[in-house]
């Protein structure tokens, strides 16, 4: 997708972390940014950076979760630009309230902070997917779809279970998006980072620790070091200009991902025939070409 300057991109989460670097990066392009975000102070906050910048933006109340406030924010930014030609489903939390540094797993997990995680990591993608694309679509413009899934899409770490599910859900149905729009001039990207300077343990903590009456607290357990959010913002940004499926930003866990494929692909080893089924109506109707055309862009040949 051509960047041009009079674009309107739409970011949630956008008031730190990842989504104010992917605002920051193509802000520096020259488009006109709606950061959408459920915290006010950080909403101002982010303005003011912007603006210093100059970049033209919006500030944007939106809570992820809730349907009627995604049809608010996208009338806001529609009666403010007239258009919108990139969103951003960025928003997200972590798992949850830590004890020792470690996150509650699920078996110890209550059922609150699961239905929190899914609702605020995936249900958010889906409904702003529902509200916006239909809306790029009638405008008739070439657009970008661009979901923050995780690492943990790709990868399922012990101990991470509804965080992973929350973004193996965002990655499947981004591939799934792809496909469907791929011929009506909307382009769908998935960013799967790594460790990366934001908010996201802070707002899990913050949303559970206010829930509880508790005031809240920025935390870093782990102590690795993060990217800086302008690179993987930058990185955003070409894919967006390239049209790339997954955006990756920690070549570090190649490995983890080899790892989990080759235990798939093990699991159809020794599997006796089907001999009665035609398998051909099954494939076709199963494919998703936007595997083989990603592959083929990186020169990985698809032997299937």
């Amino acid at each position: 997708m051509q960047l041009k300057s009079d674009q309107v991109a739409l970011i949630t989460g956008g008031a730190s972390g990842i989504g104010l670097g992917i605002a920051r990066a193509l802000g520096g392009q020259g488009l006109a940014i709606a950061i959408a975000d459920i915290d006010p102070e950080a909403l101002n906050s982010a303005q003011r950076t912007l603006e210093a910048e100059g970049v033209t933006c919006l500030p944007v109340h939106l809570d992820v979760t809730s349907a009627s406030s995604w049809k608010q924010a996208a009338d806001r930014v529609w009666a403010r630009f007239g258009r919108l030609d990139i969103v951003c489903n960025n928003a997200g939390v972590g798992q949850g309230q830590r004890e020792k540094g470690v996150a509650p797993g699920l078996i110890n997990m209550s059922e609150s902070t699961w239905r929190l995680v899914m609702e605020t990591n995936a249900t958010s993608v889906f409904l702003g997917v529902r509200e916006i694309v239909p809306r790029m679509l009638a405008d008739g413009r070439p657009g970008h779809v661009v979901n923050t899934a995780s690492m943990a899409g790709l990868i399922a770490p012990a101990g991470l279970g509804a965080y992973a599910a929350s973004k193996f859900a965002v990655v499947a149905l981004s591939e799934s998006l792809r496909a469907e729009l791929a011929s009506m001039g909307i382009g769908v990207s998935i960013l799967c980072p790594g460790g990366v300077e934001s908010r996201l343990s802070a707002n899990s903590e913050s949303r559970h620790a206010l829930a509880a009456g508790r005031p809240a607290k920025v935390v870093n357990p782990a102590g690795v070091i993060l990217m800086p959010a302008e690179d993987v913002g930058q990185r955003v940004l070409e894919a967006i200009v390239e049209d790339r499926l997954h955006v990756i930003t920690h070549p570090e866990y190649l490995p983890l991902v080899e790892e989990r494929q080759r235990a798939v692909l093990a699991a159809f080893q020794d599997v006796p025939d089907t001999a009665f089924l035609d398998p051909e109506p099954l494939l076709r109707s199963s494919r998703n070409p936007s595997y083989a055309e990603a592959a083929a862009r990186d020169g990985i040949e698809n032997k299937s």
